[in-house]
């Protein structure tokens, strides 16, 4: 317990979480809600040329599981991993892991204590994108004139369950690679190229080439995909869900149940393999 309150302290204390946190927050609110409420107010066409009432609708308080998720799912996880690399991975650039390793606590029980307190940051990266949403569209319900409706609480606490689970699952990749690559640079760059570009490449190609459809039934955005979509937050391509926050899925459609299961073992099995890597690795002077 006093590795992981340590770790927390640790997390607390660096500055690139509060940024992280700060420009996830800026960069959801923007593309999900002022924007979108600014085209309105000049009538013009926002994303997927949506306008007018409709374009309104989207913004408005009931409309915030299906916003939120479509920021998580699109660029929200990006800011995790990175949060990820960055806590793990600035350990081998600063060269802190060999005081760390020579304390009497176990490479083990460091590493659980630092994937622990990553995974408690998380809440804040999740419940916040909720409640800024829930702040700008009652002010514009308020604005607009507009009968406000909230989505019931149940389908609130399963979304949050979801988008963490979500965030959960691509920061034990950035744990991974940060440790494949014992830095943050290089895991930083290849991590947003993966979740940015390789995976949307190969699930755009999966409806044309087959062996593509059965690889990317199998990755991580397909898989989270699937879990916003149970909580009825259309993501396809050409869908209508969330004001603009989130681009369009066009990869396949697994089970939700298939989606939870994948999502879990890809955490755990990124943490323990990044745990054998570590306990193994060679770090100079650690025990």
């Amino acid at each position: 317990m006093n590795s992981l309150i340590a770790e927390l302290l640790l997390l607390r204390k660096r500055a690139a979480v509060w940024v992280l946190l700060g420009f996830w927050l800026g960069a959801s609110l923007l593309f999900t809600y002022i924007l979108p409420y600014v085209a309105f107010l000049r009538g013009l066409a926002f994303h997927r040329n949506i306008s007018g009432l409709v374009l309104l609708q989207l913004i408005l308080p009931q409309n915030i599981i299906s916003n939120a998720l479509n920021s998580v799912s699109f660029f929200g996880v990006v800011f995790v991993l990175i949060l990820a690399v960055l806590s793990m991975g600035s350990e081998f650039s600063w060269g802190t892991l060999t005081p760390v390793f020579t304390q009497k606590a176990s490479r083990t029980r460091i590493f659980f204590s630092k994937t622990g307190a990553l995974a408690i940051a998380l809440v804040p990266f999740v419940v916040l994108v909720f409640f800024i949403g829930l702040l700008f569209s009652l002010y514009v319900a308020w604005r607009e004139g507009q009968t406000v409706l909230l989505p019931p609480l149940w389908d609130v606490v399963r979304a949050l369950g979801a988008a963490w689970l979500i965030m959960a699952a691509w920061s034990a990749f950035g744990i991974l690679i940060s440790i494949l690559s014992s830095g943050t640079a290089l895991a930083i760059g290849l991590g947003i190229i993966y979740s940015l570009v390789v995976e949307n490449v190969i699930a755009g190609f999966s409806s044309q080439i087959d062996f593509l459809l059965q690889i990317s039934k199998g990755l991580l955005r397909t898989n989270g995909t699937a879990l916003i979509s149970a909580l009825g937050v259309s993501m396809q391509s050409g869908g209508g869900g969330g004001g603009g926050g989130g681009g369009g899925f066009a990869g396949p459609s697994v089970p939700t149940l298939q989606a939870a299961l994948v999502m879990t073992a890809y955490v755990v099995l990124f943490l323990g393999v990044s745990a054998y890597i570590l306990r193994r690795r060679d770090v100079a002077g650690a025990g």
